[in-house]
């Protein structure tokens, strides 16, 4: 990512799917982290200055042991974004807006106290806040997650959890909408069940207080031979993870 603008103007969760669609999990989970973090007791997100940066002081070991990452890693994790910016449009007062943001504008580290101090934009934080919205038990399993696929299908399942509850917990999708929710290009049903469904189901069901189980839509207009295979519906299920 080092160096390059992540353009996330039309993906409906910028700060989350920005790093899940380029793949750098680490620095994911690095930020992940200092969302959870305390800025200061003084300040609340109703406050924060959006042009302003704020100071998160964190210590470094434990980053490591939350993280399960060395601390060589997380210090290239916070070079890379050092160097990364986002951009995303919004609507602000009536008029059309995009706005260009550092995600970490400094960040200072001192390996004789083990400390890591990171300076943020007060608007960039309003962004994690809004989208990370989760108790400590959810956000310990995007952290756990060890692919992109996984990131996205808990994203997914977020989404499915909150409809009503008098809706049943579950969501048909076709083979384009799949393909566009998780950036593939699969040209089958059942491709896409083998290199995406199934690991993130594994991955899920270990790490995971949700998972799901889903179903192939067969079309009900038998022509010739097996009937055609016209969608994926996916359910929800509560799971019991193995690590916790």
């Amino acid at each position: 990512m080092g160096g390059k603008t992540i353009n996330i103007a039309q993906i409906s969760n910028p700060f989350l799917e920005a790093f899940v669609k380029n793949n750098d999990l680490v620095s994911f989970k690095v930020l992940l982290y200092i969302a959870k973090a305390k800025i200061d007791e003084t300040v609340t997100i109703e406050k924060l200055e959006d042009k302003q940066t704020y100071k998160v002081p964190l210590s470094l070991l434990n980053i490591s042991k939350y993280l399960k990452l060395d601390i060589r890693t997380i210090r290239n994790a916070i070079s890379r974004l050092n160097s990364t910016s986002i951009n995303y449009r919004r609507t602000v007062g009536g008029k059309d807006k995009e706005t260009f943001i550092s995600l970490l504008p400094a960040g200072e580290i001192n390996y004789t106290d083990d400390t890591l101090d990171v300076w943020i934009f007060g608007e960039l934080l309003k962004q994690i806040y809004a989208t990370t919205k989760y108790s400590y038990v959810q956000t310990k399993n995007f952290i756990d997650l060890t692919s992109k696929h996984s990131i996205r299908m808990l994203l997914l399942l977020e989404r499915i959890n909150n409809f009503s509850d008098d809706a049943a917990k579950r969501k048909r999708y076709t083979l384009e909408e799949l393909n566009k929710l998780f950036g593939t290009k699969y040209t089958s049903y059942s491709l896409f069940e083998k290199y995406v469904l199934f690991p993130a189901k594994k991955d899920l069901d270990i790490h995971s207080n949700i998972s799901f189980v889903h179903i192939k839509n067969k079309d009900k207009v038998k022509t010739r031979g097996r009937a055609r295979i016209v969608g994926i519906t996916i359910d929800l299920i509560k799971n019991q993870p193995s690590l916790f």
